[in-house]
């Protein structure tokens, strides 16, 4: 499973019980044995501070992340990173594909430890990308490191004879409408990946004169999700695809940064639909007002995780701001509400 905002919303409620929960964030990118070596010392480390009932439960726990790496390995994953999460009370057990290698960090406690994942789908969040020539399409989901395709389209379109007068003529109206068919499909499909991935912003690669036909056909909800498009050849690798988006995506993070935080400065100046200061954060949040929470990224772990499980077990959505002179002069977190 990947990072969404679905699975932060299940691992908030377990913050809500009092069992013990595990969580395990893994960085693989040193390989398996150093996973295993990372463990092993987590394991020496925790237990001498465990009851024997909460050491009955880590035990257990430990045992079913253990099948969950082997079950990953047999499938030849390579990484960056894992996390997983285990409440046995809940009969709760997850694992989670993570797009950068995490912090590596085992904890045992009466809540699931979820910043991490939130931070990363702020930062990182799914990108769906169409890859399209006059032949063949790619439709496939960027997030941090990772690509993967999620289907393929192939279809062969003729192209251009060098037969003159009104046979080439009607032959390139007819590839005309073959590339339209083909457009189409390819959206489609697309948009039913898309819809399921919760992609909020769409990059299209390719060939120049398929990338308009795409456009074309592309929905007015759609169109307005599209923040590039590249100029892309379909037999290039995917590692310089990744190297060639990542300044666009960032800049479409940093534009939506700004834009919300001009609106919680807004709101705060006017006295409107927000609070900012820790407290008056955290009590909206309890309230359910929130509708979307700023933390600073250099915040303290512990009031960031106590602020990011109430946001994500009531809805909210979680933006994590570079320190700036706004979000430092607010105390480093705020929030636009729903309602007062």
């Amino acid at each position: 499973m990947r990072v969404s905002a679905e699975l932060l919303r299940n691992l908030a409620r377990l913050s809500q019980t009092d069992r013990t929960v595990l969580s395990a964030y893994m960085d693989l990118t040193q390989g398996w044995d150093s996973v295993k070596q990372f463990l092993k010392k987590e394991h020496k480390r925790l237990l001498p501070v465990l009851s024997p009932d909460e050491k009955d439960l880590f035990e257990t726990s430990l045992s079913f992340l253990e099948d969950y790496i082997k079950e990953r390995k047999s499938q030849n994953y390579h990484g960056p990173g894992l996390a997983f999460f285990a409440d046995l009370g809940a009969d709760y057990m997850q694992g989670v594909e993570l797009a950068v290698a995490p912090d590596p960090f085992i904890a045992v406690d009466n809540e699931a430890i979820i910043h991490p994942l939130a931070l990363e789908l702020d930062e990182y969040e799914a990108i769906g990308v169409i890859m399209i020539d006059a032949s063949c399409t790619r439709i496939l989901i960027a997030a941090g490191s990772v690509l993967d395709d999620m289907d393929a389209l192939c279809t062969k379109i003729h192209h251009l004879s060098k037969v003159g007068g009104w046979s080439q003529m009607r032959y390139q109206r007819r590839r005309q409408k073959q590339v339209q068919h083909f457009a189409r499909d390819v959206i489609d499909k697309a948009t039913d990946v898309f819809d399921d991935a919760g992609v909020k912003r769409i990059v299209i690669a390719g060939r120049d004169r398929m990338i308009t036909a795409l456009e074309a056909e592309l929905p007015k909800a759609w169109q307005d999700k599209v923040i590039a498009t590249v100029r892309w050849d379909l037999a290039d690798k995917d590692k310089a695809f990744l190297t060639k988006i990542r300044p666009l995506l960032e800049q479409a993070e940093r534009d939506q940064e700004k834009t919300l935080l001009d609106q919680l400065i807004g709101e705060i100046r006017r006295d409107g639909l927000a609070v900012a200061g820790f407290d008056d954060t955290m009590q909206a949040l309890e309230r359910a007002q929130v509708d979307t929470l700023f933390v600073n990224r250099g915040m303290d772990k512990v009031r960031c995780e106590q602020l990011v499980s109430r946001a994500e077990a009531t809805g909210a959505y979680v933006e994590f701001i570079p320190a700036n002179e706004h979000i430092t002069a607010v105390g480093g977190v705020g929030a636009l509400l729903r309602y007062r």
